[in-house]
């Protein structure tokens, strides 16, 4: 695949999977064995189903969520790099925390591996410190 067609597989996956919930998505953008590093989490996330149950998990904690992307794909065009600023309204038990009804907004980014056209692997670095800040308030 072009980097032009790998860019536009991760807007794809924040736009139609993260911000619309069209979780059913991720079996067409992710391969089989995907596997998402999150230093948030005590384990990685291995496979569709396992990706599929997280983000349902912060769309029912966040009704409202929405992810701003940039996109950057890289020289190389297996990679994809997204800087990107999530926000929503903590209406929804998450990480052990019962809603708080706070506004939140927190800045991250991931890298993407691609392989054969679709995510092959994520690696997300987010402000973990500055979430569990606001959903504490």
């Amino acid at each position: 695949m072009t980097t032009k067609s790998n860019e536009t597989l991760v807007r794809r996956y924040v736009e139609d999977v993260w911000n619309k919930g069209q979780i059913e998505l991720v079996d067409e953008l992710l391969t089989q064995d995907h596997v998402r590093h999150d230093p948030f989490l005590e384990h990685d996330i291995v496979g569709v189903a396992s990706v599929k149950k997280q983000i349902k998990s912060l769309r029912l904690a966040l009704p409202d969520l929405h992810f701003n992307a940039q996109i950057y794909p890289a020289a190389d065009g297996l990679h994809i790099t997204r800087e990107w600023t999530m926000s929503g309204t903590h209406n929804g038990e998450w990480m052990g925390i019962p809603p708080t009804g706070s506004k939140i907004i927190n800045t991250g980014m991931a890298l993407s591996r691609i392989c054969h056209g679709k995510i092959s692997e994520e690696w997300i670095q987010r402000d973990d410190v500055g979430l569990r800040r606001q959903i504490r308030s």
